[in-house]
């Protein structure tokens, strides 16, 4: 009973690390959590103690991922899918396709489903801003004295605001 009892507690303990991602390090260093985003030089992980790890590309040896992530392709083909990688190439395994072997070179942008969403919820608002979005202008003022023969004070105001969408531009002067 003792026996079972401690092995029930170790895979317990262990049970997180079993579906997280983890990304290998060619200096054999292993760093174990969710892999949040990507670029072409950089790949942000999410750890449970350090939080958000950047790690440039060219020190990655392995991607393994357990969760589907949303990989785009320079060709601009998108792929949803656990990832995992081995030599240079970055196997996709989606639903509807199967496995998508592609080189490591292809990948332009990984994303999680969080940031896939807030990547697709920003892109929504900028191609169908609302009014009192994309706003940017300025308030300038100033103030001139004279004196001699006859003394005066001028004061200016003057604003501008500009709203510049990918449909139109709005633009207030005062």
């Amino acid at each position: 009973m003792k026996q079972t009892a401690l092995t029930f507690a170790v895979l317990l303990v262990l049970c997180p690390s079993l579906f997280a991602d983890q990304v290998t390090l060619k200096n054999g260093d292993r760093l174990t959590g969710t892999i949040e985003k990507s670029d072409a030089k950089t790949l942000v992980i999410k750890t449970q103690y350090e939080g958000e790890v950047t790690v440039e590309w060219p020190a990655i040896a392995t991607i393994d991922s357990s969760v589907p992530l949303n990989v785009g392709l320079a060709d601009g083909q998108m792929l949803v899918g656990p990832v995992s990688t081995s030599d240079g190439e970055v196997r996709v395994a989606t639903k509807d396709a199967g496995t998508v072997v592609t080189k490591l070179d292809a990948i332009h942008v990984i994303r999680s489903k969080a940031e896939e969403a807030a990547y697709e919820a920003q892109l929504a608002r900028l191609q169908h801003p609302r009014l009192t979005d994309l706003w940017g202008g300025f308030l300038d003022t100033g103030i001139s004295v004279t004196s001699g023969n006859s003394q005066t004070l001028n004061f200016v105001l003057s604003a501008k605001a500009v709203r510049k969408s990918p449909r139109d531009t709005i633009t207030v002067y005062a």
